[in-house]
Parts: C-alpha cells; structure tokens; sequence
C-alpha cells in the first residue's frame, strides 16, 4: 500500500445536530470516534481555515480541510490513459479496479484526481462515472460552464454509448430492448444487499439495447446501449433477465461474494465460482453533443486481460462494422433523443 502524504478538502453535508467531531464519526468511517479524536487533538482538521477542537457547531456548506500523513491507501490499477483532449472536453481509459470518485478508503489514487493533476488544471470534472470494476471510457469536461452544458442532464446536450459485456449462458435473443424501472430496495429485504438495484413497478424508468455479438463456452459477448442512465443498469437488467454479466459480486450467485468481501478478501474458490475477478463489463464508444458545436467521440478498446481471455475486443471492433451495429447506433439515437439520459451506468 502507498503512502500517502497530502491534504483534502471536504463540504459539511447534512451535519444535522451533530457538532464536528461526532460528524466525523458518523461520516467518515474509516477513522474510530477515538482515532478522530487523536487526529484533532494534532491539529490535523481545519474548519472554514481555523484549526479544529471538535466541539464546533456545523453549517451546511462550511469547508472542512484535513491533513493527510502517512494514509496506507489501498492500491489500485494506475494505467489510466488520455485518449482524446480537446479544450473543453476529454476522454480517458480507465481501468478496472480505479474509481472515478473518492471512496471510503481511496481519496488520492481516484481517476477525477489524477487527470487533474497529469492535466494540471484542476477545472477539469468528470462528465460520467463507472463503477470501480467497470473499465472504459470516461469523458471530462474543462470549467463549469463546459460541464453544466456537457454534462448528460444538459438541455441541449445528446449522449450515445456503447458497453461491451460478458454474461453467463446463451443469450436467446439477438437484439432488443429491456425497460424495467429499477430502484434500490433498502431494509425491506431482510438480509439482502442495501446498494442493489431491482426491477420494481415504482422504481425510475430505465431503457437498454443490446445486441448479441456471439455465444460460446456457456457465455455470451453482448453490446449494450444505456438510453437511460440509472445506477447499476447495465448490471441490474441483465441480472433480471437471468444473465447476469460474469463476475459480478452483486448480480450473481445471490450477491454472496460482495457479502463475504464485505467481512474480508475473498479466494481462489470464490473467483473461480464468479468465473472472473471483476464483472466484465466495458465502455467502449462515447459520443459527447452539444447544440451549436460539433460532437465528440472516443473509442477504447483496451477491455483487460480478464476480458480478453473469454472474448477479444477485436471481436467487437469488427462487429462495430457490420449493419447490426448501424442500425444499433441509430436506435439508441432516436431513443435517446426523447429521454433525459442522467448519467451514464
């Protein structure tokens, strides 16, 4: 694990009665009530630039600072990449296993982080996210006003985006469309999984295309096409279907591996039963528009290893030439422009 020497600033969200230190505890988990004591007690937090005791009464908003020595960071995959850069607009690999945002444990080695720091400009923002074990595109934007028109909730802005995905059993169908409102179940489900998305009547409408690609060994290679952008999607209406994309720890087997990863590292049995280390799931075409200037687009075929060795992105790549992906494309264009999208997966 690296070390980790550097400072962050957080915004006070929802600091309900709580005064600062109790805040602390309830919000950043990764430190002990106890542990955030010792660190204030250091000096180590500022609060709107004043050194902190932990007794401060909270606003929403206030800027809270805290100093950072010696964090062992859990390590993660570092060989992001720079596709394309224009001036308002980016497009970077990113790995599977990086997050795009901060997490509970990861602050430093996140992708918003380090384009920021290779670009040197620290007004460039991710446009759209992954979940950590999702690889693929990720589009930047440079200063808020590029953001605020780019972004996938913009007025005037049209997304489209292809993910390729390795799911379990031979798809039945060639190609269509799945539409299941998904939400979170939360409590409800005694023993389930709290961030898990299901098909529920009352949940947010959402909107895939697919594709089937090709089927062998008992897996199939599909391309999806989110016209919505709820969380987890991709995921969640594969699962649904009774495909659920390989690997993963949420969507499959009952969401037993992501149970037993909560509680300590999971083994060579476990992976095995998954049949892959992450789920396999990639974004490999995004195409950005904005009214009034031309669209960009990006590709990124770099699926990783695990991918690779059950299916190729060459495999993709040449099917991205045939008359099946061009009616595709035009189907998650005209799809797309009757729906605000949200943000991608």
């Amino acid at each position: 694990m690296p070390l980790i020497n550097s400072s962050f600033t957080a915004k006070v969200r929802n600091p309900g009665a709580d005064r600062l230190l109790e805040y602390l505890a309830r919000r950043f988990t990764y430190h002990s009530r106890e542990e955030w004591t010792q660190l204030l007690a250091q000096g180590r937090l500022q609060l709107e630039g004043a050194v902190a005791q932990g007794g401060e009464a909270l606003r929403e908003g206030m800027a809270l600072r805290f100093a950072v020595v010696d964090y062992p960071e859990p390590d993660v995959p570092l060989d992001y990449r720079i596709l394309e850069r224009g001036d308002r607009i980016a497009f970077v690999h990113k790995p599977a296993g990086m997050p795009v945002h901060r997490t509970g444990k990861i602050f430093f080695q996140t992708l918003a982080n380090l384009v920021k720091e290779e670009l040197a400009d620290a007004t460039w923002a991710p446009l759209n996210r992954l979940d950590r074990e999702t690889s693929g595109l990720v589009a930047f934007a440079r200063g808020p006003d590029a953001f605020r028109e780019l972004a996938p909730s913009a007025a005037d802005s049209r997304w489209t985006k292809f993910y390729a995905a390795v799911v379990r059993g031979d798809f039945p169908e060639e190609g269509g469309r799945l539409e299941m409102p998904l939400r979170e179940r939360g409590d409800t489900e005694a023993g389930g999984i709290r961030c898990k998305m299901h098909a529920l009547p009352d949940g947010k409408p959402a909107m895939t295309l697919y594709r089937k690609v090709s089927s062998r060994a008992g897996l199939s290679l599909l391309v999806l096409s989110p016209i919505t952008g709820r969380k987890h999607q991709l995921r969640a209406h594969l699962a649904e279907t009774g495909y659920p994309i390989l690997g993963d720890k949420i969507y499959s087997l009952g969401g037993k591996a992501y149970l037993k990863q909560l509680e300590g590292d999971l083994g060579e049995s476990d992976y095995a039963e998954l049949g892959a280390g992450r789920h396999l799931l990639h974004s490999f075409c995004l195409r950005i528009g904005s009214k009034g200037e031309p669209a960009s687009e990006a590709w990124d075929w770099d699926v990783g290893p695990e991918f690779a060795r059950v299916f190729k992105a060459l495999e993709v790549r040449a099917w991205c030439g045939s008359k099946a992906f061009s009616e595709l494309w035009g189907e998650a264009e005209e799809a797309g422009s009757g729906s605000r999208k949200g943000s991608p997966e």
